[in-house]
């Protein structure tokens, strides 16, 4: 079983899904229930091992043949892999990343970054600019005014209402760029989450489990920010 489960993390991490199912029959697990319905009740139950890159749970739907007993789903509690296997078993390999990227390994990936760095450029101002609207936008007082002077027409609400979509847009905006940030670092880098990476860091050897991957971008320069959980000397999980 253990083999298996690995086996559906690499695929969730080599094709950068969210999770993968896989069908539970009755030689994968042991029933632990209250007796809750009686044996005429004609009840059908599916069961499905749900591993993400990090985490497993398991999901299961209870169904019955009459019309009025609708389906019902429901879901364990999710578990980090790493507290139910050994780490060594999950990772076949350490990653070394060397503390300075050559500009060989970002220039396949220029275009990409200058359409990255162009996006950037236009949210900052679009934000600078929003933002700097802000203090024109009528407030709660002259909402209520506006709603006595001016009935359903309401402008100062119109233009709070605008402000509160351009916010929207805004933050979903900053959401794809940082989406794309990470993205971008993990096919520079060659390691996602989930991976364990060793590099130098003030001449000691650090051992990191990842957690995140993102760049940061100005100019010619790009900085990368790996974030994870450091190994300890006895080879545990645990230094932040």
């Amino acid at each position: 079983m253990q083999e298996r489960i690995v086996g559906l993390t690499n695929i969730v991490r080599d094709q950068e899904l969210q999770h993968v199912v896989m069908p539970l029959v009755a030689a994968d697990h042991a029933w632990s229930a209250h007796h809750l319905y009686s044996p005429e009740s004609h009840l059908f139950l599916d069961s499905w091992l749900c591993v993400s890159a990090s985490e497993i749970w398991a999901e299961w739907k209870r169904k019955s043949w009459r019309e009025e007993d609708p389906p019902e789903r429901h879901a364990t509690n999710r578990i980090r892999l790493r507290d139910v296997m050994p780490v060594d078993f999950l990772s076949s390999s350490d990653k070394a990343l060397s503390p300075v990227i050559s500009g060989v390994a970002i220039k396949p990936y220029a275009d990409r970054l200058r359409a990255l760095q162009e996006a950037e450029r236009v949210h900052e101002m679009m934000s600078t600019a929003a933002y700097a609207m802000q203090k024109e936008v009528p407030g709660e007082f002259l909402s209520v005014v506006d709603r006595l002077w001016f009935g359903d027409d309401r402008p100062f609400q119109a233009a709070r209402d605008a402000f509160r979509h351009v916010e929207t847009e805004l933050e979903r905006w900053e959401t794809e760029l940082e989406a794309e940030r990470s993205a971008l670092a993990r096919s520079i880098l060659g390691i996602v989450p989930g991976d364990i990476v060793t590099s130098e860091s003030q001449g000691k050897l650090l051992r990191l489990s990842v957690t995140s991957v993102t760049l940061y971008s100005s100019g010619s320069s790009v900085g990368f920010m790996v974030s994870g959980i450091r190994f300890r000397k006895d080879g545990t999980l645990g230094k932040l």
